[in-house]
């Protein structure tokens, strides 16, 4: 099975989640989150907001904010262009054609990673060896590679997890991969 076709059976796994299950998930791998030092050192958080089967991120933006954290999530244009801007509440976002809600902020508003960022990154499948497999557009691996962004950490259901996926040159390989039942760093 190559990559694509890999990737296509996880999120098809993925979309079969009941959401009571996906909640149920989200919430352990989020007190999970919580109680990591690149989450307490951290000032700011960048992070995505979830769509579809996607752990669900929503919960943990509102307790970022509660815990006097900045919370910066991406925007996404042609050619793999991503850059991220403050969050501060979730009113006024737009959808994109792909079904992503975004705030409506130019790239002049760009805000930048540090190493006390704690850096939270999608995946369709992820591996012990701490590799990731986006959705296909390399916007990530761009921006980790470009930023040298550091505590990248990939959040996903533990289905999601195994032992070794399909790597290119350019794929970045992270710091952490937290699911609901493992912690791998």
């Amino acid at each position: 099975m190559d990559k694509n076709e890999m990737r296509k059976a996880f999120l098809k796994k993925r979309s079969t989640l009941s959401k009571e299950d996906q909640i149920e998930k989200s919430n352990i791998i989020f007190e999970r989150l919580i109680s990591t030092d690149e989450y307490k050192n951290a000032k700011t958080i960048f992070i995505f907001i979830d769509m579809g089967s996607e752990v669900k991120t929503v919960p943990f933006i509102e307790k970022a904010w509660a815990d006097g954290k900045n919370v910066a999530v991406p925007i996404a244009k042609k050619d793999r262009v991503m850059y991220f801007v403050p969050l501060k509440s979730f009113e006024g976002l737009k959808k994109t054609k792909m079904g992503v809600s975004e705030p409506d902020e130019p790239i002049e508003n760009q805000v930048f990673p540090d190493e006390n960022t704690m850096f939270i990154v999608p995946g369709s499948m992820f591996d012990v060896k701490l590799n990731r497999c986006g959705y296909g557009g390399g916007y990530y691996d761009t921006y980790i590679r470009e930023k040298n962004v550091k505590n990248t950490i990939g959040i996903c259901y533990d289905f999601q997890l195994v032992d070794e996926i399909p790597t290119e040159e350019f794929d970045q390989k992270l710091s952490r991969i937290i699911t609901e039942k493992r912690d791998i760093k």
